[in-house]
C-alpha cells in the first residue's frame, strides 16, 4: 500500500504542471439533458451505471456493482484471504450493491489551457451477498465518494475514492490515474491515450494493482482496455448521448 501511495504522489507531482501548460479539454463532458451510461468488466469488481444530467451540476441515475466471491462456501463476514488468493477477491460469498445515485459537481476551475473538477458521489440502495444462488443477506446500503480530475487535450490526472457501506460491511475502491494522448485531439475521430492506474480495494483484496491501459477517446464514447499486475484483463466503455 505504501508503494502505491508513493507512485500516485509522484504521478500527481509530475503531471499537474504539464497539464496546466497545455491547452483545452480532453474528455467528453456531460451537459444538461444528456445521459451517460457505462460498463466496467473486471476480474475482481465489475459495475454498470447510467446517469442523467438534470442540471449542469447535478446528475441522477442507477448503478450496479458486482464483487464475485472466491469460493462457493462460507459467508462474506469471514474476512478475506489476501495474498493466498493472488488476483482474486478474498470474499467467500459474492456481493452486490444496487444503488440510486446522484453526482454533484462541487467545483469547476476553468483555466486558460486546462480544466479541473471536484465531484461528490452519493448513493443509497441495497446490498446482497449470496452463495450458490442462495441469498445470505440483504441490507440497506450507502455509497459516498469524491473525485478530483484535471485535464487538457493531451494530459490528464484523476484521483477517485468510493466507500460502499452496509450493516457490518465496508468495501472501498481507491484509484489514481494519469494519462497522455498519443495524437492531437480528433473531435470527429478517435484519439488514442496511454494511461497508468494504481488501484486499491481494501476489504476485498490486500494487493494493490498497477494497470497500464489503452484508452480510445471519441467525442461521445470512451473505450479502454488494460492488463492488471494481478494477471487479468480489465476493460470498460462509456457513452454520452
Amino acid at each position: 500500500m505504501k508503494s502505491a501511495a508513493a507512485v500516485a504522489a509522484l504521478a500527481c507531482q509530475a503531471v499537474l504542471p504539464l497539464i496546466a501548460a497545455n491547452s483545452s479539454l480532453a474528455l467528453p463532458m456531460s451537459y444538461e439533458g444528456s445521459t451517460t451510461a457505462g460498463v466496467e468488466l473486471d476480474h475482481i469488481w465489475s459495475s454498470a451505471w447510467f446517469s442523467h444530467a438534470v442540471q449542469r451540476q447535478l446528475g441522477v441515475g442507477i448503478s450496479a456493482q458486482l464483487i464475485p466471491g472466491s469460493s462457493d462456501h462460507g459467508s462474506s463476514h469471514q474476512g478475506h484471504q489476501g495474498h493466498q488468493n493472488h488476483g482474486k477477491s478474498g470474499l467467500n460469498a459474492t456481493e452486490s450493491f444496487l444503488l440510486l445515485d446522484s453526482t454533484h459537481l462541487l467545483k469547476r476551475w476553468n483555466m486558460n489551457r486546462a480544466q479541473s473538477n471536484l465531484w461528490l458521489f452519493a448513493g443509497v440502495g441495497t446490498y446482497q451477498s449470496w452463495d450458490k444462488e442462495r441469498v445470505n443477506a440483504t441490507r440497506i446500503a450507502a455509497r459516498p465518494g469524491l473525485q478530483f480530475d484535471i485535464e487538457n487535450t493531451r494530459l490528464r490526472f484523476e484521483a477517485k475514492g468510493q466507500l460502499f457501506l452496509a450493516e457490518g460491511v465496508e468495501r472501498s475502491m481507491l484509484s489514481a490515474t494519469t494519462g497522455v494522448g498519443l495524437t492531437p485531439p480528433r473531435y470527429q475521430g478517435v484519439q488514442p491515450w496511454l494511461e497508468l492506474q494504481v488501484r486499491a480495494m481494501p476489504g476485498v483484496i490486500d494487493e494493490v494493482e498497477i494497470i497500464p491501459k489503452l484508452r480510445l477517446l471519441h467525442r461521445k464514447v470512451v473505450l479502454d482496455v488494460g492488463y492488471s499486475s494481478l494477471g487479468a484483463v480489465t476493460g470498460g466503455i462509456t457513452t454520452t448521448f
